[in-house]
């Protein structure tokens, strides 16, 4: 006997709908108060050149720490500018400060609450347990939903996931403190307010500091993590260099995040131990330090208003959003560079194909020029109908579908099954959101492949097995497009699909946000003359593939097709 299957997930839904609808104006303040916040930061740590900021940032580690700790921090703040991530490590570093601020001006309270209260701790400890061990990337999709791409929602995920930290910690600070301490206070006619800042608090102190260490931790941890809803910073790279099997690049990254992580972990630390100096004594050292702490804080407050009065670029900011599909990243980079030459500041996000739809429609992103018509991305057409603007196709004659290579002799889909041994049984894909990866499932119900697995990755993770196999002379399937840069290095042919499951001639169409044509005429003019060829395309692939950035890539192809360029802009 089967029991009925509970309807869970569409509960959740059904909730998540609710909330997204009668708690917008909340979700609109909390997005308005976390994105200053994040800005505050990264315009502190970027208000002067990088080189004086490492030594101030030096200066301030010593000042609070010890001097081994600050000599580690300047080595490795140095390795990392010279390394050319500062920019992206000063913003990580402000995600983290600011998550760790608002978990501490949350986490703080409640711990005092559940270090007081046993029926608030009995009540709120199930939730942190909750709270820590729910898989981190669960936190992705409502803080998508409630905030869609970018660092706020990335934010959101981050503060859940670290908070429960400060809160426990705090409230396990409290109640070790000593009973007849807190006696001898009450027998001296303290209030409750008095006994906790001049009591409990202070002898707290070192495991309240140790909670949010750990919070400082989390929070870093999170910074891959929120990268794939559109946040910025080392973690973008990480993601990057995952998806495109850039190895070196992202053990580069991964060493930044790694060297931040020590910083923060020894000075939090440090803060933590008991001071051992008599800190009241008149020293030549204490009156430096003192002097010295006074004057780089008036420095950093100085910096502070200068970060906001000496921002006025004057220039109009434009979000776009892609997937990681080589295809993509470069018709996008293109594009940004086009913006930039009339003008517009532009920021481009990284993510999967899913939130791509969802910032567009949320107002999130601008505009997105990835949308595979009328096959791959018809799903998120359907669910977002009337949600956007569809300015027309940006590139004609694509196609979807299996792939294999000229030497395999088989030639139509429905011959797959004669040869599983030969393929191992599997269909390499790329991300599982994709519409072309929800379209391959259809189609192996559709000819029965029930033998076959399709295995997830990324554009490059698939493109690797392909060189594997190729060079090998083994069999492989593929969930292939074109244009891509492998047709041109490998020859290939697609599989015939006789019921037509993956559609016919594909065209690639450009997807603004309602609103755009309003707002920023001109980006929407040229976004709407924006229109290449296959050829077109696979040149700027090709030389991301051969090792040029995307940016440099797109840079020189527009550099190099005047013409074109002037009538997308208008100038013709």
């Amino acid at each position: 006997m089967s029991l009925p299957r509970i309807p869970l997930d569409k509960w959740v839904d059904a909730f998540i709908q609710w909330l997204q609808i009668h708690f917008k104006p909340l979700f609109d303040l909390i997005n308005g108060a976390i994105g200053p916040t994040v800005d505050f930061f990264q315009h502190l740590l970027s208000a002067v050149p990088p080189i004086w900021m490492i030594l101030l940032l030096t200066l301030l580690v010593w000042l609070v720490s010890r001097l081994r700790i600050a000599i580690f921090a300047f080595i490795g703040l140095m390795l990392i500018y010279d390394l050319q991530l500062w920019s992206d490590s000063v913003l990580t570093i402000a995600l983290v400060l600011t998550a760790t601020l608002i978990s501490i001006v949350i986490g703080i309270p409640l711990g005092i609450l559940t270090g007081r209260s046993d029926k608030m701790k009995g009540f709120l400890f199930p939730v942190l347990d909750f709270m820590q061990t729910m898989p981190s990337f669960i936190y992705l999709i409502p803080a998508v939903f409630f905030f869609a791409l970018g660092n706020v929602p990335a934010e959101i995920a981050s503060i859940i996931f670290a908070m429960p930290p400060t809160i426990r910690m705090t409230s396990l600070g409290l109640r070790q403190v000593s009973g007849e301490l807190k006696e001898a206070a009450d027998a001296f006619g303290t209030t409750s307010w008095q006994k906790l800042i001049k009591v409990e608090l202070p002898l707290a102190r070192s495991t309240i500091l140790a909670g949010i260490n750990q919070t400082i931790m989390l929070s870093l941890s999170m910074v891959v993590v929120g990268s794939m809803i559109g946040a910025d910073g080392l973690g973008k790279i990480v993601l990057q260099s995952i998806s495109r099997l850039q190895v070196g690049k992202g053990f580069e990254a991964g060493l930044a995040i790694a060297i931040i992580a020590i910083i923060l972990d020894r000075v939090t630390q440090n803060l933590g131990n008991a001071k051992t100096a008599a800190v009241n004594k008149k020293t030549p050292m204490v009156i430096v330090r003192k002097w010295l702490t006074i004057a780089t804080i008036i420095a950093l407050l100085g910096m502070t208003v200068y970060s906001y009065v000496g921002d006025g670029s004057g220039k109009k900011k434009i979000v776009l959003t892609y997937v990681a599909w080589d295809s993509e990243i470069a018709s996008t980079n293109v594009v940004k560079q086009v913006l930039e030459k009339a003008g517009y500041d532009v920021e481009i996000q990284e993510t999967e194909a899913a939130p791509m739809w969802e910032g567009v429609v949320s107002g999130a992103a601008d505009a997105h020029v990835c949308a595979w018509l009328p096959s791959s991305s018809k799903i998120f057409v359907e669910k977002y109908k009337g949600q956007f603007d569809d300015l027309g196709p940006n590139l004609t004659g694509a196609k979807i579908g299996l792939v294999v290579p000229q030497y395999v002799p088989i030639n139509s889909v429905d011959q797959l099954n004669q040869y599983r041994d030969k393929f191992n049984g599997q269909i390499i894909g790329i991300d599982p959101g994709s519409g072309e990866m929800q379209l391959t499932e259809k189609l192996m119900k559709q000819y029965q492949l029930n033998g076959y697995q399709l295995i997830s990755g990324t554009d490059a993770s698939m493109v690797a097995s392909l060189d594997k196999a190729y060079k090998q002379k083994k069999w492989i399937v593929i969930t292939g497009w074109e244009p891509h840069w492998k047709f041109l290095k490998y020859k290939l042919k697609f599989l015939d699909d006789p019921d037509g499951v993956y559609g016919g001639p594909q065209s690639i169409h450009t997807i603004v946000r309602k609103g755009l044509k309003k707002d920023m005429p001109e980006a929407y003019a040229i976004l709407d003359r924006f229109h290449w060829s296959k050829e077109d395309m696979e040149e700027v692939m090709l030389k991301i593939h051969d090792g040029m950035s995307p940016d440099q890539a797109a840079a020189e192809w527009v550099k190099s097709h005047p013409k074109q360029v002037n009538e997308w802009l208008g100038k013709q």
